[in-house]
C-alpha cells in the first residue's frame, strides 16, 4: 500500500452519494465496536503483533503501540482516513445492524508512490463472520471488508478482517488483490495467540 505518502496531501475529497452505514435497530444483530482492553496483545502468523493501549480520542480508534488505528487495525495515516474515516468511526462506534447494513463508499485524491495525484475509491461493509478457528482458539466474529481500487487503472484489492465479538480484537485477515508488489503491507495472517494481560505502565 502507499502508507504515509498516500495520506497527507489528499488534494480533493469526493464522497460517494447516498451510501451509508445503517444503524442498529431493535431486534437486529448489532455490533458496536469498542477498543480491546488495554494490555491485549494479538500475535500474528505473519510474525507481527498488535499491542493495545488505551482507546484514542477519536471514536472507534485505538492506540496500538504508539499509533492510533481505526478499529484497532487500519492506520489513521492512510489516505482513506481523511476521506471516510470519520464516517466509518462514527458508524462503528454507534453500532451497525449487521443484517441490514448498506455499504459505505467514498472517493478521494492523493499521491501514489510516484507522487502522482491519483483517484481512489473505497467501499466498506460489515457482516456476521461466523466461527473462525485459528491457533489462538475459536472465535465468534464480525467480518469487516474493505474494497479498494484506483479509478481508471487495474490496481485493486479486497481486504477482509475478522474481529472477535467478545474482545473486538482482530483474529484473521485475508487479502485478494492485483499487483501485490505495490501492496506489500497487505498480508494474510491468523492469530496465533490472543492474550488479555493487564496493561503495565501504558505510556
Amino acid at each position: 500500500m502507499f502508507r504515509n505518502s498516500l495520506m497527507a496531501a489528499a488534494a480533493m475529497i469526493v464522497f460517494g452519494s447516498g451510501a451509508a452505514l445503517a444503524q442498529g435497530a431493535p431486534g437486529g444483530e448489532t455490533w458496536q465496536f469498542q477498543c480491546p482492553a488495554a494490555g491485549t496483545t494479538v500475535e500474528q502468523s505473519s510474525g507481527a503483533a498488535l499491542r493495545y493501549r488505551a482507546a484514542a480520542a477519536a471514536p472507534a480508534t485505538c492506540n496500538v503501540g504508539g499509533q492510533p488505528r481505526l478499529l484497532g487495525y487500519w492506520s489513521v495515516r492512510e489516505g482513506f482516513f481523511q476521506a471516510g474515516g470519520a464516517r466509518l468511526a462514527a458508524a462503528f462506534s454507534q453500532g451497525v445492524d449487521l443484517n441490514r447494513m448498506e455499504p459505505v463508499t467514498f472517493e478521494y485524491f492523493g499521491p501514489n508512490r510516484f507522487a502522482i495525484s491519483t483517484h481512489y475509491q473505497e467501499t466498506w461493509r460489515a457482516a456476521p463472520g461466523g466461527a473462525v478457528t485459528t491457533p489462538a482458539g475459536t472465535f465468534d466474529t464480525v467480518k469487516v471488508t474493505r474494497d479498494f481500487q484506483v479509478i481508471g487503472a487495474v490496481f485493486s484489492y479486497t481486504q477482509s478482517v475478522w474481529f472477535d465479538r467478545a474482545t473486538n480484537a482482530p483474529v484473521q485477515a485475508r487479502v485478494e488483490h492485483l499487483n501485490p508488489v505495490q501492496a506489500s503491507t497487505l498480508v494474510n495472517w491468523v492469530a496465533t495467540d490472543v492474550s488479555r494481560r493487564q496493561a503495565t505502565a501504558a505510556r
